[in-house]
């Protein structure tokens, strides 16, 4: 499998503001990690707001003609090349995208659309659905933005216009009718028969829809229907977790390269710890070498026990100081272990990403592998949690001697979240520098709900030289941090909306301190306060920047660095976070 493309899910919404809440969770439960939500609503004096970066909402005073054109619009706005149908009203399961990708990748095909799906008529036993000609397969298929625009986009219907769609696909394919077989265990959508909200084409709604003027900020939430949220979470309850699905979620460029067999390795853990690491087993200071890492998984792995089950899961950028591999099982005795695998330049950030990617436990706590942590702190992170807060823990450093010293009141390197949580915040930016990626992460998660922020003495930092902070990383201490704060206030002297993407670029023939380049909505971008251009995008794909007075130059994505590359100079962007 190759890179993962970035999948835009389109979701037309009228008249079904509390439908709203819980669709957003949904996709922000999602465990595909390239992902948007594009949110077009057309109900005049209804305002919907989202504080969610990768949750887009578009309101428009006047309606569309027709939902055809309206589906149209979402998929022009989309950033990315598969686009996922995500209608408002139905249940999607957290594997939808990560499956259907999957599918759609093995099978070679640029339609996906599933054989079986559930069906929701008030009663807890869901009943067995298979999309047939006229009936409702819809809401579950995935598609090619290319294959879109080949067969003409959507018709301009209020009614059958997915249907003339598919008709235009099948066509291009020269098939009949496209489903393909998915078991039982694996359907990943239940159609909402039964609904608060009337229908457009099937009866089963209870009430008009809601046109009622009103200001919607986005909170994501719970199925109201209790119902159909415990069919749901039984669904849920009894899917596998598999690794394999993970290894493809990251790109083939993550894979488990040891995994210990501990008491109740398969019972679901508790907490999961996770941690993002390079080189911290074996640390020559002088005469003195020092084991930061194992000393932190012995004392984990002291915390273990039957009524606290936890497991650790690593991701290590190819540590040769002393591969965990050699000696991890030894440090961690009964508690079950995961190391990763993960290629490229080291990343704080993106390590936490691809652990909590493997991590089996609902419940987060993302450490560093130089700290110790005391039972006392994951019942804490627990009980924190148990009350729908997030714990950012403020650490105590040791000396040299092993002492307690001073303690650590700027760092927000420890937090303890919930995977929901973790999602809705978009994960830990994936900086290849040193600093700042922690203090953003709290901040989003800190817009998300509430933060317990308290000094806690169960969790001590080791001491370690300062030189050993940053020299695995690829770019100067702080430098992704700084060109985060300075797009974030581009972000904030332009119009809301105005800017796409962000990048630092390192250019060898430029100078001075005007390193951004920006992309713009309306297809234009600049070199801030340099120059100005047009350009094509296509996510981790390539970028061609067409400048106004220089040549085109074209950079194409590296999958290992995560960064676009010129294949004739030493020409770089990088990502910046917004």
């Amino acid at each position: 499998m190759g890179a993962l493309p970035f999948i835009s899910c389109i979701m037309p919404t009228y008249g079904r503001p509390d439908y709203v809440n819980e669709s957003v969770a949904m996709f922000l439960a999602q465990d595909y990690p390239h992902k948007e939500l594009i949110i077009i609503n057309d109900c005049a004096g209804q305002h919907f707001t989202s504080k969610f970066p990768s949750v887009r909402v578009f309101n428009q005073n006047a309606r569309f003609a027709s939902l055809g054109e309206k589906r149209n619009q979402c998929i022009d706005l989309a950033n990315g090349s598969v686009i996922a149908v995500w209608d408002d009203d139905d249940v999607y399961l957290p594997w939808r995208l990560s499956l259907s990708w999957s599918e759609m990748d093995r099978l070679g095909t640029p339609f996906y659309r599933p054989a079986e799906f559930w069906a929701y008529w008030g009663s807890e036993n869901l009943q067995d659905n298979q999309p047939v000609h006229g009936w409702l397969g819809h809401a579950w298929v995935m598609f090619r933005k290319a294959l879109w625009e080949k067969v003409g986009r959507y018709p301009a219907a209020d009614l059958g216009e997915d249907a003339q769609f598919f008709e235009r696909i099948h066509r291009e394919l020269g098939e009949t009718f496209i489903k393909y077989p998915l078991a039982p265990k694996d359907r990943f959508g239940i159609l909402r028969g039964t609904s608060q909200y009337q229908h457009m084409s099937i009866g089963g709604g209870k009430q008009p829809l809601d046109t009622t003027p009103r200001n919607y900020p986005i909170t994501p939430a719970a199925i109201c229907d209790p119902v159909l949220r415990a069919a749901r979470d039984r669904l849920v309850a009894a899917h596998p977790r598999k690794s394999e699905t993970v290894s493809e979620r990251n790109g083939g460029l993550c894979q488990v390269v040891h995994e210990t067999r501990g008491a109740n390795t398969y019972a679901k853990p508790a907490i999961s710890v996770c941690i993002s690491l390079k080189n911290r087993s074996r640390i020559k200071n002088g005469e003195r070498e020092l084991r930061l890492f194992p000393r932190c998984v012995s004392c984990l792995a002291a915390s273990h026990r039957p009524d606290m089950p936890i497991e650790l899961v690593v991701s290590d950028f190819a540590s040769d100081d002393w591969p965990p591999g050699e000696w991890i099982a030894d440090c961690a005795a009964r508690m079950p272990v995961r190391v990763v695998s993960v290629e490229g330049s080291f990343s704080r950030g993106r390590g936490l990403n691809v652990a909590v990617a493997y991590a089996r436990s609902d419940l987060l706590l993302l450490c560093d592998a130089d700290l110790l942590v005391s039972p006392a702190t994951l019942r804490r992170a627990i009980e924190v949690n148990n009350n729908q807060q997030a714990w950012f823990p403020v650490i105590r450093c040791l000396n040299e001697d092993g002492a307690p010293g001073f303690w650590l009141d700027n760092g927000y390197g420890v937090a303890g979240v919930s995977r929901s949580v973790f999602n809705a915040a978009g994960g830990v930016p994936e900086f290849l520098s040193w600093g700042g990626e922690d203090d953003i992460f709290a901040a989003r998660v800190g817009n998300l709900l509430d933060i317990v922020r308290e000094r806690f003495d169960g969790i001590r930092h080791q001491w370690h030289p300062e030189w050993c902070r940053y020299e695995n990383y690829e770019h100067p201490r702080h430098a992704d941090y700084q060109d985060h704060v300075e797009a974030q206030a581009l972000w904030a002297s332009m119009r809301s909306g105005e800017i796409f993407k962000v990048f630092r670029a390192s250019h060898p023939l430029w100078g001075g301190t005007s390193q951004l380049v920006i992309l713009l909505r309306d297809g234009r971008m600049e070199r801030a306060g340099v120059d100005k251009g047009g350009y094509e995008y296509e996510e981790e794909e390539y970028i061609a920047l067409k400048w106004d007075h220089w040549p085109a130059e074209i950079l194409k994505w590296n999958e290992s660095q995560r960064i676009f590359c010129d294949s004739t100079k030493s020409f770089t962007l990088v990502p910046v976070v917004l």
